[in-house]
Order: structure tokens, then sequence, then C-alpha cells
């Protein structure tokens, strides 16, 4: 290992040096015809102290001979073939799944996993463009905090210039990117209601959740898929769940 001497820690190079020792039993072990007791890297890398970089330099380390091996088994340069040629092809190829599963453990060791930054429900909402409130017909209707979107599992909206209806449900939780509402699923649509606007919003403000979502099934023009799109024209009428 003295090629990597310079850009390793001590413990680095000792797990380096232990896992030459696996592989060199190994051999024997195959030539020897005794039985080969599976290593569990995985449990020396996290008692070893070893960096993340240092594994991943191991993993590059170890793919040389990984990459040797399989051009012995594929039989492509003689001189290698010559080489190895103290083990058979069947030997050669359980030797190969060793050092494969070796250099996978060192690969998945060395993998940096950013925790996704939590934002606050005020942060997700922030950029969602939606109309404070607004005259439907002879209702004066106001929106719900949009906080409240986060932690609901549907709601309704209407777009108080178009008389489309909006109905979004999600099975995971909402989340908003620019103006666009995301991970509604697809019992989520879009309804043009028009002069139904005014009885709704007269419903949404006094009935009760079950009478509402009955209503909402009442609607006879043609649902359409919801693209999650809003815009300062949009009243955000009610939380269902």
């Amino acid at each position: 290992m003295t090629s990597l001497s310079t850009k390793m820690t001590n413990n680095a190079t000792d797990v380096a040096e232990q896992v030459e020792h696996w592989i060199d039993d190994y051999i024997q072990n195959l030539i020897s015809n005794e039985y080969n007791k599976k290593k569990r890297l995985s449990s020396l890398l996290k008692t070893s102290g070893i960096k993340k970089s240092e594994s991943k330099i191991l993993a590059s380390w170890f793919s040389n001979m990984k990459e040797e091996l399989q051009e012995v088994l594929n039989q492509n340069d003689p001189d290698l073939v010559e080489g190895w040629d103290f083990l058979t092809l069947s030997k050669i190829s359980k030797l190969h799944e060793f050092v494969c599963s070796i250099c996978e453990d060192f690969e998945s060791y060395g993998k940096i996993t950013k925790k996704k930054k939590k934002r606050k429900p005020e942060q997700i909402i922030k950029t969602l463009k939606y109309k404070d409130s607004a005259n439907v017909g002879a209702c004066y209707v106001t929106s719900f905090d949009p906080v409240e979107i986060i932690s609901s599992k549907s709601f309704i909206a209407l777009n108080v210039k178009t008389g489309d209806l909006f109905y979004y449900e999600t099975d995971e939780t909402f989340d908003v990117k620019g103006t666009t509402l995301q991970n509604f699923n697809d019992n989520s649509y879009a309804q043009r209601i028009g002069r139904h606007a005014e009885s709704l919003c007269k419903l949404v403000s006094g009935a009760g959740i079950a009478y509402v979502t009955k209503e909402l099934n009442s609607f006879k023009t043609k649902k359409k898929p919801a693209t999650g799109r809003f815009n300062e024209h949009t009243v955000l009428l009610r939380v269902i769940e």
C-alpha cells in the first residue's frame, strides 16, 4: 500500500492491509479447497474510524484487482490468464465475487448522504400566489392561512376570475415549488363551476365537512386533471381534511 500511504491515515492503511490479508487467505483456501468464511468488511469499517474519502480511495484501489480478475474470466489477456493459472476459472469466479463485495462495501461506506434541510411551513408556502379575499356574487370570502395546506390532506380552492374549482388531495404531504403545488394525488381535479361559485362559497362558510364533500360531487361539469398552478385570482376556500 505504499502508493497510498501519503493520502491516507494509519487507520485506513491498517484496514487496507487487513483486507489484503483476507484476500490472501481467501486465495490460499481456494488452492487448498478449504472453506472460506465470510468476512464482514462493513463491521470493520464502522469500528475503524477511517474517513469516507479514504474508503472511496480504497474502493478504487481494490477495483483494480476486481477488473484484473474480470479480464481473466473473459480470457482477454493471455499474460493475466497465465499469471492466474494456479486457480481454475470457477475459483477465479468465486474470488472475483469476493473482491466485488469488498469494493461494494468500501463504496457504500464512502457515500456521503446530505441531510435534507427541514423547511418550516412558512418557508414552503412563501412563494404560493393566492388571493386574500374576494366578492363572489353576494358572498364575501377570505382565504384560509396557506400554512394549513402543509398539515392538511385535502383542500379546495376557487379561481374567482375563471370560476374554476380546485380540489387537491395528497397521500403524503403537500409541497410548493415556486407558485405550483406539489405532491397531490390522482384524486385531485379542476372543474369549471361558473354560476355555482357563489353557492359554493356560501356552503363552504357554514356547512360541515361531510356536507361540503357531498356537494362537491354534485357538480355535473367535466372534471379535468389538476395542474397545481395557483395565481393571484385563487382563493383558498377550505381545508377538507
